[in-house]
């Protein structure tokens, strides 16, 4: 269930509750009231008669006594009256049986009161003067309090569930506009997140939502700024190469590192193999690298320059990075899995074909380039070496000189490629291709193919329709 149902629920079961608690309240403060009317009423009656039969009883008028009790009895139907003359008879008008507690009193009371265990019946002595005529105790069962609760009982439980249909309706439609506002954000950030740059958010009211879309706009429109510099004059590289540790370094002499280098060559690369413009070719060798790159992050690698043919990554510069050479060959197993996944994908009629080279060793680090173009880099045997292998060597996997199996671990396996002769070399080296020598190491490799892929290919979260 969306929060925006849950709000509207919890807004409407909120207002049911309330109105719950109201119509107990209610009911017990009218239950009292009604019940405090009925007890003055029938006081009030119960003298209004006492009154009445004062003077028929001094005039000892049995007759018009009768006849005045039996038009009170007329006026308030189902009314009960007993009437008690001071020489001791008595006469009972209706059929409700005189209560035992009222019978057995003796001294009654000179103004209307009730009497404990006998409900509705009030009684009290008619006197004139100092004389005592006689006494009467009256039933008056009043209206029925049950039907008045009924229909207040109705009238508040239609009136709350009015209050919650409205309630959460008006629910209902807010959390909608505020989810269409967090849906809006939602695919905007989508949409950044892949490099569009051009998702701004209509800013259609002062609240805060329309800050939240100025600050997103701003933000936005900050980061395309940066991004078209970045193509006209940057060359890419990871944070943390612009952090504080190269200003460090900024003032210190070239130094040395060991490191292990990824070089990733294009095969021919002229377009011509590409049955599609010259545009498109070099879309989808973006698409290759922009791949090459997220995989090479995972594994603690960075990108130090491209070519127009080949993509050179560094694995323990700046950083430091445990078993650098361990990571870089399963970086190098990933790329060449992305690869011939991607050439599949393509059909043969635009596959790139691709090989890649590993070597180890030191290398001088510092400085290079003028102007803009001055970016801290790697130079030294190694890179040389890597490119010499892609170029090289046709191979589909890792291409390494034998010499680097000393350097791996136990989770990989050689496979031999015989001596092969590099350019500009006059004696042949021993070649290898570096292949997965335990299910972790080839778990891992597939993993991180997986989520390159899950990266350039996202799926449309099913989520974001049921919005």
């Amino acid at each position: 269930m969306s929060l925006r149902w849950v709000w509207s629920l919890l807004a409407a079961l909120s207002v049911i509750a309330i109105g719950a608690v109201m119509l107990v309240s209610i009911t017990e403060v009218e239950s009292r009231a009604w019940d405090s009317s009925e007890m003055e009423q029938s006081r009030l009656l119960t003298t209004l008669l006492a009154d009445e039969l004062k003077m028929p009883m001094i005039a000892n008028s049995r007759a018009e006594v009768d006849t005045l009790v039996q038009l009170f009895m007329h006026e308030v139907p189902n009314a009960q009256v007993y009437l008690r003359w001071a020489s001791g008879e008595e006469e009972h008008y209706g059929d409700k049986v005189l209560p035992a507690p009222i019978s057995a009193m003796k001294e009654w009371p000179a103004a209307p009161a009730s009497v404990r265990g006998a409900a509705k019946w009030y009684l009290m002595s008619i006197r004139y003067n100092t004389a005592r005529l006689g006494d009467i105790a009256l039933y008056n069962p009043g209206k029925s309090w049950e039907f008045y609760a009924e229909q207040i009982r109705w009238r508040l439980a239609a009136a709350a569930g009015l209050m919650a249909l409205v309630t959460g309706l008006l629910v209902f439609i807010m959390s909608g506009r505020i989810r269409n506002n967090l849906r809006l954000l939602a695919r905007a950030s989508r949409r950044v997140g892949s490099g569009d740059f051009s998702a701004h958010l209509p800013i259609r009211s002062a609240n805060e939502f329309g800050k939240a879309f100025y600050q997103f706009n701003h933000m936005v429109s900050n980061l395309e700024q940066r991004e078209k510099i970045h193509d006209l004059y940057g060359h890419y590289q990871r944070p943390q190469l612009v952090a504080d540790e190269y200003d460090r370094n900024a003032q210190r002499a070239d130094k040395q590192r060991e490191v292990t280098v990824l070089a990733i060559h294009v095969m021919d690369f002229d377009g011509s193999n590409m049955q599609s413009p010259q545009d498109d070719a070099l879309h989808t060798l973006n698409r290759y690298f922009t791949l090459f790159e997220y995989i090479a992050l995972q594994f603690g690698g960075h990108v130090d320059h491209m070519s127009g043919d080949e993509m050179v990554v560094v694995f323990n510069h700046p950083f430091d990075l445990k078993c650098h050479e361990n990571q870089a060959a399963k970086a190098g197993m990933a790329i060449a899995a992305a690869a011939g996944r991607l050439a599949e994908e393509g059909g043969a009629e635009n596959a790139v074909g691709f090989r890649v080279g590993l070597a180890t060793g030191a290398v001088m680090i510092g400085y290079l380039g003028t102007g803009r173009r001055r970016q801290m880099t790697v130079a030294g045997e190694p890179i040389v070496l890597a490119s010499r292998l892609a170029r090289s060597v046709e191979s589909d996997g890792v291409i390494a000189p034998y010499g680097t199996m000393l350097a791996l671990g136990h989770g990989f396996r050689p496979q031999e490629l015989g001596e092969c002769l590099l350019p500009g070399d006059s004696e042949p080296v021993r070649c290898i291709n570096i292949l997965p020598g335990e299910v972790y190491v080839e778990q891992e490799v597939k993993d991180v193919v997986e989520a390159a892929f899950m990266r350039i290919n996202p799926v449309n979260d099913s989520d974001d329709d049921q919005w």
